[in-house]
């Protein structure tokens, strides 16, 4: 065997077993404009999670970068935004909300198309009639002042 060849077939052996070169990240177009107005311009219209976007510092301006640039549906939190009753159900739906950012806030979701993201209503089934249950009512009448004055400190800045 001539050196040269023993030179070839070595350098290709060594190609072949080199690891490729990870593939770039295809980036996701981001949206041109979204109306926020259908979310209450991310403002909840329930002073009860107001006060809870204030004091779990919630990050909206990264749920609209999720929206804009992650296809992320937005509108599957209209309902959490735009209602006006403190229950179960709307208090699920803001865990969620709040378990979407914190992931979010890692980077891990930099990189995924989130259109086919399903999040919403839970189905409670047989037991859905607690879904309705106002939770104000829990809420001791002292406290009501604090958390309305909480919940007016609270202001979103719409990326346009």
């Amino acid at each position: 065997m001539k050196f040269s060849t023993l030179i070839a077939t070595t350098l290709g052996a060594v190609a072949v077993a080199a690891p490729a070169p990870a593939p770039e990240a295809a980036g996701l177009e981001e949206r041109r404009t979204f109306d926020f107005g259908q979310l209450n311009n991310l403002v909840f219209k329930q002073s009860d999670f107001n006060y809870l976007l204030n004091i779990n510092s919630l990050n909206l301006q990264l749920f609209q970068q999720l929206g804009r640039n992650n296809n992320l549906n937005v509108l599957l939190f209209q309902d959490v935004f735009n209602v006006n009753s403190f229950n179960l159900n709307s208090l699920l739906q803001f865990q969620q909300l709040q378990t979407l950012l914190a992931i979010a806030g890692t980077g891990a979701l930099n990189t995924f198309d989130l259109s086919g993201l399903a999040l919403g209503n839970l189905n409670l089934g047989l037991v859905g009639g607690i879904s309705g249950v106002d939770l104000r009512q829990f809420v001791s009448a002292g406290s009501i002042p604090q958390i309305e004055s909480i919940a007016k400190q609270v202001s979103t800045t719409i990326i346009a």
